[in-house]
């Protein structure tokens, strides 16, 4: 037996010497030609691991990585090339990292290693990669500004309804929606600007047109209110039927539908809109807070509304004192949705 043991010893080290960095590095790229690419990053690892110093080895594994969506674990392979200069004879780095940065969204960063990478080998094999790359980087530059400047009207129509100043915030809205009339949360809030002005049937035909192109959750709400509010209750009953368990994913869709819900009467939804939220972690500003109070107070936890008015009256919340002082002064409270602080 003790001979037996000492010639696997034997064996397992002549074998342990054939697989050198080399070896692994070589059955690597026959992985990767394979595409059996979880087996070639083991093997690259392994290459690495026994010869950190050659930047062949940290290049073919970024380049596995990047191919598995492990775009920051490639950078760092690649960035470990280029700050150490394990090989300045490998100016490609930066074109990978400039496609990694890309795909991450990170369009400076990307931007800077692709002209990195044109000012260290102008003739490369990836020159017209990276030409075609920072094209369409200029391209994303444009379409983030563009978008940008809509944000930037759109906040502030948004404004100008928050002031009451009705008219500028339909002329604002109006004037975005020519250019980008598929801008549904626009049409959405020029309904707003109508309905608070006093002009329902134009907000509702609105609301109508956009839900004929785009089943908007956030529009079905608010039509959902218009409805309830101008005495068409049985067609808001309809939508809140059919909203009875649509709970949109985006947090802000979701806290306008729960809003909604609470101005037609429905507050055991609102609350269980507004507890989703709590649930994901959104909801840490007053309005918010404000709103859950008013849906514990219609269902009957108004211990609990009363305790979070208290806290935002303390912090200047005008809302919050308003409902206070009538509770104290004996009043019948009728807490509103509508929230103006």
């Amino acid at each position: 037996m003790s001979q037996n043991n000492e010639t696997m010893k034997e064996m397992g080290l002549v074998y342990s010497n054939l697989q050198d960095a080399a070896y692994f590095y070589n059955k690597g790229i026959e992985a990767f030609r394979l595409q059996n690419l979880i087996k070639a990053q083991q093997y690259l690892e392994r290459a690495v691991s026994l010869d950190p110093k050659e930047p062949a080895f940290y290049c073919q594994l970024a380049i596995i990585l990047a191919d598995l969506g492990d775009l920051h674990r490639s950078n760092d392979c690649l960035i470990k090339i280029v700050d150490e200069h394990l090989a300045d004879e490998m100016p490609e780095c930066h074109f990978f990292l400039a496609n990694n940065y890309a795909n991450l969204g990170l369009f400076e960063h990307a931007r800077k290693e692709a002209l990195l990478y044109l000012d260290k080998d102008p003739d490369g094999e990836f020159l017209e990669d990276t030409e075609d790359l920072l094209e369409l980087l200029q391209e994303e530059d444009d379409l983030f500004a563009e978008a940008e400047t809509m944000l930037i009207r759109y906040e502030l129509a948004a404004h100008e309804l928050k002031k009451q100043n009705y008219d500028k915030a339909i002329l604002y809205f109006n004037d975005l929606l020519k250019e980008n009339p598929e801008y549904w949360m626009a049409h959405i809030r020029l309904a707003e600007a109508y309905y608070l002005k006093g002009n329902s049937n134009k907000a509702i035909d609105i609301l109508n047109s956009v839900l004929q192109k785009e089943d908007n959750v956030v529009a079905r709400g608010y039509l959902m209110t218009y409805l309830y509010e101008t005495d068409e209750k049985a067609k808001a009953t309809l939508i809140a039927d059919s909203l009875k368990n649509v709970w949109s994913i985006d947090d802000e869709h979701c806290y306008s539908l729960a809003i909604s819900f609470g101005k037609i009467g429905e507050h055991n939804r609102a609350l269980d809109g507004f507890e989703r939220l709590q649930r994901r972690g959104f909801g840490d500003f007053p309005k918010f807070h404000y709103h859950v109070a008013v849906a514990y107070f219609y269902t009957g936890k108004i211990e609990k509304a009363v305790a979070i008015w208290e806290k935002l009256a303390n912090l200047g919340n005008n809302d919050a004192l308003a409902n206070l002082q009538f509770l104290q002064e004996g009043n019948h409270l009728k807490p509103t949705y509508n929230y103006r602080a």
